[in-house]
């Protein structure tokens, strides 16, 4: 049977079209392809002028013609103008899974005086990396021999992968680097269809031997900026995808693909569950009669009562790779066990047995595309969690995201197109996006400043929402040690000189209590002394940080995963001797709509001689996280003002 490449997950294909790029990808052609004298003696991108490093000619040939295999040949030439060029360029991965070949890897730098460096073949070597999401790899690595700026260097290898298939393939034209041209030739087994993103819609043009091309010139790079959209809003790519039958409209297609789900997951036998989920769901809410307390009822159920295997520390990733879906909701009640979609079932099944109206919700991904019911293919949306329809409105949850609170979907989830699914029909809605208060960071601190300038004290940091699934999540894995070192690190990106000790964090597996830490620190030098005065930031939590945006241009939408807010507490015992030397209070900032706003509060208990510095901030708020780059200059002001007022500081002295 063959299997779709394009059928992984849409983070591993980036990963690697990524690799295949930083590996200089090449051609089919059993020869080297002449360079002119205009490439040799280039000083500068002629597509991005002062880039350091532009892709001249890049051709992708795809061979899925055959019933057992398909073969993917690349060649790519590469101009380096600087150091930074060569150091990108200098070290090549080429990644592989399971069932791929790689031959025929070569490789030759080319110097401006014609002067020819080729790759030996001892010199490629295989090992293990590891990619995005800690995802381990295997791959055929190698250094580029004498790369320098000047040079043209050119790769080529060839791809065979059995059982594939180009079905669902993504193609991408649009790099970190200028591309002078690209190319990928394809011959396809069957009816091909091809959707376009941030490109002309022109498609594949017919080509020799059965292949058909697609070719883009002239290719800017793609600029790395904070807070920027996902990479699929940006870059130019295309997606290949086979099809019997022709689709009138997205209405059509998601009309079919939806009655291909239901059949999938058989929605039917979940939403019409039988007399052992009828009979455990009565159990589980009896003598409960309001609705949203008998979801939070069946939630903490599948949450505590259920184990979930994807979770599970103890199975690696390739086990739970081979883990095998539950047959049904009964089968995961009965085993007490499951995957996340199998937990999310049972929670559906438990649902729909209490006679609420409870449907599949398929959502898009924002972390990888901003989903629209426009883009008419299944690749664009994944089995999310469950809707149930409470007092005319419909509610969402996700007991499998063991991590993401009750009442909540995980942020990439919220604030996007959903189909919600019943075994008859469905429905378009745009699920809810939290507010700033759902996701808080509260921290505390309590300080003494000594007379050399030396901050120490206890903190307790406590995160809900988005916040506090994200902590969870990067650490439930680690071992302590582990988990120690990423909050050090977390402390040092701002106050480099911390000493970190008597660390605690609290509530790590807790799916619905705050992740919180709690530590000692000690900060030499926190305070500046000038003469008999010292100055020092009382906003602690946010010493050392930098201004959110430093560019006075902008090229593309800023974007905030989630609204956010922070509530601080901090109070610094003055040292002896030293008394408040003037004391104003920053200005609070705050735009008409709220979206986002900074106030400060100071006052001083003079019994204890402490200083009390409360910092109230949010983001977010109307639920504006998506901003165009027209406003992105008032934007960058008022995060600007907020790091000015952060960066407030008092003065002490001596009498």
């Amino acid at each position: 049977m063959r299997r779709n490449f394009g059928s992984l997950p849409l983070h591993v294909c980036f990963v690697l079209a990524v690799s295949f790029l930083a590996a200089g990808t090449a051609t089919a052609q059993r020869d080297w392809q002449p360079v002119s004298p205009q490439e040799l003696s280039m000083k500068t991108s002629a597509v991005e002028p002062g880039a350091d490093a532009e892709i001249l000619n890049w051709d992708v040939r795809i061979d899925d013609s055959g019933a057992e295999r398909m073969v993917r040949e690349n060649y790519v030439r590469v101009k380096i103008f600087t150091e930074k060029g060569q150091e990108k360029y200098s070290k090549v991965d080429i990644p592989y899974r399971k069932g791929t070949k790689i031959r025929n890897i070569r490789a030759r730098v080319i110097k401006p005086d014609g002067t020819i460096t080729e790759l030996e073949k001892s010199d490629v070597f295989d090992q293990e990396i590891v990619r995005a999401d800690k995802i381990k790899v295997r791959a055929k690595s190698f250094a580029v021999p004498g790369i320098e700026p000047g040079v043209v260097v050119e790769y080529r290898f060839q791809e065979e992968i059995a059982g594939a298939s180009a079905n669902n393939m993504r193609m991408e034209f649009q790099q970190d680097v200028p591309v002078k041209r690209k190319s990928y030739f394809f011959k396809p087994y069957a009816d091909a269809r091809v959707l376009t993103f941030n490109m002309p819609d022109k498609g594949f043009e017919k080509d020799k031997g059965g292949f058909y091309r697609a070719t883009m010139e002239n290719v800017k790079s793609v600029k790395i900026e904070p807070q920027m959209p996902p990479i699929d809003e940006i870059q130019s790519w295309l997606l290949v995808y086979y099809a019997s039958r022709q689709i009138k409209d997205s209405g059509d297609f998601w009309s079919r693909y939806g009655g291909y789900i239901v059949a999938e997951y058989d929605v039917k036998k979940t939403l019409k569950p039988g007399k052992d989920i009828t009979l455990k769901a009565q159990e589980l809410i009896a003598g409960v009669t309001d609705p949203m307390e008998q979801m939070r009822r069946l939630f903490d159920f599948c949450k505590a009562e259920i184990k979930n295997l994807d979770y599970d520390t103890a199975l690696t990733e390739e086990e739970k790779d081979d883990l095998k879906p539950s047959k049904s909701p009964l089968d995961t009640l009965r085993k007490k066990q499951g995957t996340t979609a199998d937990i999310n079932e049972l929670f559906g099944s438990l649902a729909a047995a209490t006679g609420l109206e409870t449907r599949y919700a398929f959502s898009g991904d924002r972390s990888e595309k901003f989903f629209s019911i426009r883009a008419a293919h299944q690749s664009f949306i994944h089995f999310a969690g469950i809707a149930v329809k409470i007092n005319n409105r419909w509610t969402y949850f996700s007991p499998g995201d063991y991590f993401v609170p009750f009442g909540m979907l995980d942020w990439r989830e919220q604030d996007t197109t959903a189909l919600l699914l019943g075994w008859k029909d469905y429905i378009t809605v745009e699920t809810p996006l939290s507010g700033p208060a759902a996701s808080k960071a509260t921290r505390r601190g309590n300080f003494k400043l000594s007379e050399d300038g030396t901050l120490e004290g206890d903190v307790e940091i406590a995160y809900t929402g988005h916040l506090s699934t994200r902590h969870k999540v990067d650490n439930y894995r680690e071992t302590e040690n582990k988990r120690e070192e990423i909050l050090k690190e977390l402390v040092k990106a701002n106050l480099s000189t911390a000493e970190i000790s008597d660390i605690s964090i609290l509530n790590l597996n807790d799916p619905e209590k705050p992740f919180t830490y709690k530590y000692k620190i000690k900060v030499p030098g926190y305070a500046t002394k000038v003469g008999r005065r010292m100055l020092f930031q009382p906003g602690v939590f946010e010493r050392g940080s930098s201004p959110v945006f430093s560019s006075e241009t902008r090229n593309y939408q800023v974007f905030f995963h989630y609204p956010w807010s922070h509530d601080d507490e901090i109070r610094i015992a003055l040292p002896a001797g030293f008394d408040l030397d003037g004391a104003e209070r920053p200005s609070p900032v705050k735009d008409a709509a709220n979206v986002g706003s900074l106030d400060i509060t100071m006052g001083f208990d003079g019994a204890s001689r402490t200083l009390i510095y409360n910092r109230k901030f949010h983001f977010g708020g109307g639920g504006n996280t998506l901003f165009t780059v027209q406003v992105y200059p008032a934007l960058k002001g008022m995060f600007d003002r907020f790091h000015e007022v952060d960066s407030h500081q008092l003065a002490i002295a001596t009498k």
